[in-house]
């Protein structure tokens, strides 16, 4: 193996960890002291280590723990420079004897100035001598601690001068010859001491400078090994003596350039836009059948978990399953449900209308009232009673207490239900086994097992018609919500830092990057409030990062400045704008589409942006991916808007080639006549980074020259704007369009989270007339891509919020919009509700 084949093995990603050592490479990924290619925090895998085991706390015999895998290409092993001629040097660099012998000289030459300050006040032999000899060993250890610096001189620093050891070389030097002239003072006449003659003053003087020069020796030596300032290491070589080649070697050594640093993925503007991956659309078309199962309760009795369960054992069962949930602004009490359906065709979309409510508190009853119908059936604990509504009594809590928790409950529940349904147990069990550690299992599968009895034995029970079961569960379809999804298609667009401030309903996303954080090379910060945020985000971009914030309306309205300063600066940055309802605080856990116009005109001035929207699963991957690469690419900010709705919402997806999302990275190395802001056709500037390349990166939040620097002159001020306005027309020239489903003469029009909806209840009218139009790229629009809507006889826009803001943008692109269909009551469309108005919409309008 080649040592450029061995980097790719460095922990990282899912990457093996290999090391190198004396020609063998040696697998330590599953060494707990090599965790993501790291070890204590010094080394990286995916290197040859020989040269620096020396420095080591331990020696070659750890290896022996390790699997041998393969080994070191010949010719790089020789790169090593034979190492065998340089193991002294090594040894050396292990021990590092020169701080050892520096201490004895500096202790002793402060001893003998201690003994003498106290043979001045009480002169005797006994004191004289114990100074002399004390200052004689000092000064004879001295000669061989010199030999010693100086070898480390070498060693370390190459001979290469700083001012800090020039100051050593300086005091080091004075503070021998002061020595040899002390002792040949004493040697001359050791009862010289008892004097005051002249080499009497300078024998004292000597012995009581040579302990201040040590003191200053030991405050530079510490100064070399702890530095506290760039000034101290990387000072500028003052000594004109030195010649120009051992100067640039200097360079190198201490200051190494970045300028030849490898870009991954590189990429140039002038390249095509990415274009997606071809996955498979989701297809709704024909008939259908699916079952509904609603689940209602306070905050806190556990439907969470009940959702989990049943929405995988569905799963395992074979069935299409799709979950949503609404919930109150509470950590306990009022009430909420979940919706469950199940069906043998692919279904992304609620229902208002249920076929089964499973009750799990008696205020749920008055909560769903009004979403049961004649044929709706209830499930109830046995104390729960409701005067009009007919309840099938269970014995959900007194069971649950009998077999040791009142926490089994949830667990009853769903084996009643497969029971019921007569579906098997084995994915129910399958589905608890992998929800509870093995402290709560056995009870679990007990009150499982308790409930499946109960519903196979109940009677009086009517009979629901279940759907066909359709798929390979375990291998095709994966169960996620909407902000896994989300976070997976950023993770695909390389994302390695997000910074945020937890706020419901985007914290989903900033949960999933922080367990992602383990797996790749992703920092995660929570800053203090939402300003610093996405300032945070706009540093990294600037540092070479791929950067990202999550937020919801309140925060992002924090962010006005610092998106403006984005759009001045024209740094890339990517926020996950999860809305919810307004104004302020609004329904802080319940959905709405109403900052569209937020987004969009969001900071001072006028500056590019581009506002994405997925509806489904698929497509929060793919322009998760897509909001950093078009961020990189024209150098602006790009908000990708999802809504409580889609992030909760749990649904079926097919497994992902992530393979397939073309990689690019549009950093450039810079030369020394780089310009941050250089005008160009497209209007798009080379973007470089600090220390890669020679140039300087020079940015401001005021108007700038090409250069960077902040300028007033009108005459860059109009350059500037024009070519800010490039980068705008070159975004909308290359925007994706909007995807249209079927053929017909009436637009049903729609954008983000609204799509499963529209879907259905357009496949449910069955009317050939009808044709679905979504946008997922909803800024900026490109008016070629609307044209189509100008040839309808009417064009109807569904939207979650009170004005209708998306038809206000198409109605500013001369788009004549026939009928609004809003919502804004803290739902997201249902259905079957949906297709009841569309249905009257269309009787009153043709």
């Amino acid at each position: 193996m080649t040592l450029e084949k061995l980097k790719q093995y460095n922990g990282k990603n899912n990457q093996k960890a290999y090391i190198a050592y004396k020609g063998n490479i040696y697998d330590v990924t599953n060494s707990p002291l090599w965790k993501n290619g790291t070890h204590q925090n010094m080394h990286e895998a995916g290197v040859d280590l020989t040269n620096v085991l020396a420095n080591a706390p331990h020696g070659e015999e750890v290896f022996g723990k390790f699997e041998i895998v393969d080994t070191l290409d010949e010719e790089d092993e020789n790169d090593r420079n034979n190492v065998s001629t340089i193991d002294w040097v090594q040894w050396y660099r292990k021990y590092h004897p020169h701080p050892m012998l520096v201490h004895f000289p500096i202790a002793l030459h402060l001893f003998a100035s201690g003994l003498d300050l106290i043979f001045l006040f009480q002169p005797s032999a006994s004191f004289a001598t114990a100074v002399f000899y004390t200052f004689f060993v000092s000064t004879v250890m001295g000669i061989f601690t010199m030999f010693s610096g100086i070898l480390s001189w070498w060693i370390n620093y190459q001979l290469a001068l700083n001012h800090i050891l020039i100051k050593k070389l300086i005091f080091s030097v004075t503070t021998l010859i002061l020595g040899i002239i002390g002792i040949i003072i004493y040697l001359n006449d050791p009862g010289v001491v008892y004097l005051t003659t002249l080499p009497s003053i300078f024998y004292h003087g000597i012995i009581f400078l040579t302990g201040i020069t040590v003191i200053i020796l030991g405050y530079y030596g510490g100064k070399l090994t702890w530095p506290n300032s760039t000034e101290d290491t990387r000072k500028d070589i003052k000594d004109d003596t030195i010649d120009d080649s051992k100067e640039e070697m200097k360079k190198e050594t201490i200051s190494p350039t970045m300028k030849e640093m490898n870009i991954p993925f590189q990429s140039v503007i002038s390249k095509s836009p990415v274009s997606l991956p071809q996955n498979e659309e989701v297809n709704i078309d024909g008939k259908s059948h699916s079952i509904s199962i609603l689940i209602g309760g306070a905050a806190g009795t556990g439907i969470k978990t009940l959702e989990n369960i049943l929405s995988a054992a569905f799963k395992r069962s074979g069935y299409f399953v799709f979950s949503t949930k609404e919930y109150m602004s509470r950590v306990r009490g009022g009430s909420n449900t979940t919706l469950l359906r199940i069906s043998d065709r692919p279904i992304i979309a609620p229902c208002w209308y249920v076929d089964l409510f499973i009750a799990l508190d008696t205020p749920a009853l008055s909560h769903v009232q009004e979403r049961l119908t004649e044929d709706s059936v209830v499930l109830a604990d046995e104390n729960v009673e409701h005067e009009q509504i007919q309840i099938t009594s269970i014995p959900m809590n007194h069971t649950a207490k009998e077999l040791g928790s009142k926490n089994y409950v949830n667990s009853y529940a769903a084996g009643v239900l497969f029971g019921i349904l007569n579906l098997a147990s084995q994915p129910l069990s399958g589905s608890i086994s992998r929800l509870f550690d093995e402290e709560d299992l056995q009870g679990n599968e007990r009150a499982m097992e308790a409930g499946l009895t109960y519903g196979n034995n109940l009677e009086t029970f009517p009979s629901l018609q279940l759907p066909e079961t359709l798929f390979d569960s375990a291998d095709s379809m994966h169960l996620m919500d909407g902000s896994s999804a989300s976070g997976f298609g950023f993770l695909a667009g390389g994302c390695n830092m997000i910074t945020a401030y937890p706020m419901s309903p985007s914290t989903g996303v900033l949960n999933f990057m922080a367990s992602m954080s383990n797996e790749f090379t992703l920092l995660v910060e929570q800053s203090e409030d939402e300003i610093a945020s996405l300032n945070m985000v706009l540093g990294g971009w600037y540092g070479g990062a791929r950067a990202m914030t999550s937020t919801s309306g309140g925060g992002f309205a924090l962010m006005s400045e610092a998106i403006s300063l984005s759009g001045m600066s024209e740094t890339p940055a990517v926020v996950y704008l999860a809305q919810r309802p307004g104004p302020a605080t609004g329904l802080p856990t319940r959905t709405e589409q109403g900052d569209l116009n937020l987004a969009i005109y969001s900071g001072h001035g006028y500056f590019g942006r581009i506002v994405l929207a997925p509806g489904d699963l698929q497509e929060c991957i793919d322009y998760g991916y897509l909001a950093f690469e078009l961020s990189d690419r024209y150098q602006m900010p790009v908000i990708y808007m999802s809504d409580q709705y889609l992030a909760d919402s749990l649904s079926l997806l097919k497994t992902v080639d992530f393979e397939a999302y073309e990689q690019r990275r549009y950093i450039q190395p810079t030369d020394a006549s780089y310009d941050r802001y250089r005008l160009s056709d497209t209007g798009i500037s080379a973007r470089g980074v600090p220390g890669v390349g020679e140039g300087i990166v020079v940015t401001t939040s005021d108007e700038h020259d090409e250069r960077g620097q902040i300028t007033e002159s009108y005459h860059v001020r109009e350059k500037m704007v024009q070519k800010r306005q490039k980068k705008i027309e070159l975004s909308i020239s290359e925007a994706f369009a909007p995807k249209v489903y079927g053929e017909g003469e009436i637009a049903i029009i729609g954008w983000g989270s609204t799509k499963g909806a529209i879907m259905e209840a357009i496949n449910a009218l069955d009317d050939p007339r009808l044709f679905h139009v979504h946008f997922s790229w909803v800024h900026p629009l490109n008016t070629e891509h609307l044209a189509f809507l100008k040839q309808t006889s009417l064009n109807i826009v569904i939207e979650n919020n009170v004005t209708g803001e998306f038809a206000a943008i198409l109605k500013s692109h001369d788009i004549k919009i026939d009928h609004r269909i809003l919502q804004s009551n803290g739902f997201s469309f249902f259905t079957d509700r949906l297709k009841e108005v569309l249905e009257k919409v269309l009787k009153e309008t043709t």
